[in-house]
């Protein structure tokens, strides 16, 4: 298997963590020595995915490649994985680094230094729906309107929600 485009870590990195006796011994499923094709980029791939899961709807592809945090993530992740390929025992240490990355990745806190992929600024709406007539159609609400023009998305609701 091949990387995917813009991983995260390297296999030099997951070395430096971890060790090349280590990568090589946990990567070599054919027992002759030497780090069997892909298995460590099948790891990375999956550390990379794993981060983009949790972190690409706020940062952009580009800007994650550049931070040092989430590169430390990755090769964390990546050695992570390698563990469990053939069921070893992961390293006491690496599980509780894993556990704690995880945690802050589904916090959604915002990474130091990482500027956020879209625009977080808060808008105003110039539609008001009257829930008393829900068979209505939205109208826009002229006093709030404006004749500026925007580069920000619109989001349209297909349904009336009313209760």
């Amino acid at each position: 298997m091949t990387l995917i485009a813009n991983t995260l870590c390297t296999e030099t990195e997951m070395q430096r963590l971890f060790s090349v006796y280590g990568v090589t011994a946990h990567a070599d499923h054919d027992a002759d020595g030497v780090s069997d094709s892909g298995v460590v980029d099948d790891c990375i791939n999956q550390a990379t995915e794993e981060i983009r899961f949790y972190l690409w709807k706020n940062y952009s592809d580009a800007a994650l490649t550049t931070s040092t945090l989430v590169n430390r993530w990755a090769t964390t992740l990546a050695v992570y994985f390698l563990c469990l390929r053939r069921g070893n025992p992961v390293p006491d240490s690496l599980l509780a680094e894993f556990q704690r990355i995880m945690e802050l990745l589904a916090s959604g806190q915002p990474i130091p230094n990482l500027p956020l992929r879209g625009d977080l600024r808060p808008t105003m709406s110039n539609v008001e729906i009257d829930r008393r007539y829900y068979r209505n159609k939205i109208r826009v609400t002229r006093p709030n309107s404006t004749d500026a023009a925007t580069t920000l998305t619109q989001h349209e609701a297909t349904e009336v929600p009313y209760e």
